[in-house]
């Protein structure tokens, strides 16, 4: 029989209600992590086919259509399928030439939400 002046013990850790929590908000960002994952990579990817234009022999005195085609297959080859020729810019300066990246990738988070990833990349290929 229990005397009326002891007190229980206190329940110690987390409750069920505890637990669903902590994984509600775990799943959240797993799931955003999952969904954003891809735009990063093609950010990274875009940023190496950029620069990889700084190794082409000769590029500042190619056309600007020439170097269009080299970015193009080079965004073949590394399945690069979000980006137009309108998201590019080619400007030539003497033995400047500078290749400018603008665009906006928009991704669909859920339901009506959209996460905009804002992109601006630019790089100077000197006279080599």
């Amino acid at each position: 029989m229990l005397k009326q002046g002891v007190k229980y013990k206190q329940q110690k850790g987390f409750t069920f209600v505890g637990w669903i929590v902590v994984l509600a908000i775990f799943l959240f960002f797993a799931y955003l992590a999952m969904v954003v994952t891809p735009a990063v990579i093609g950010d990274y990817t875009t940023d190496r086919i950029l620069e990889s234009l700084k190794q082409e022999p000769g590029i500042t005195q190619k056309s600007k259509k020439y170097i269009w085609r080299l970015i193009e297959n080079r965004m073949i080859i590394n399945q690069v399928r979000n980006l137009t020729k309108d998201d590019f810019e080619i400007l030539k300066e003497g033995d400047i030439l500078t290749v400018y990246l603008q665009y906006d990738d928009k991704i669909h988070f859920m339901g009506n939400v959209y996460i905009v990833i804002e992109r601006n990349k630019s790089v100077e290929l000197l006279r080599n």
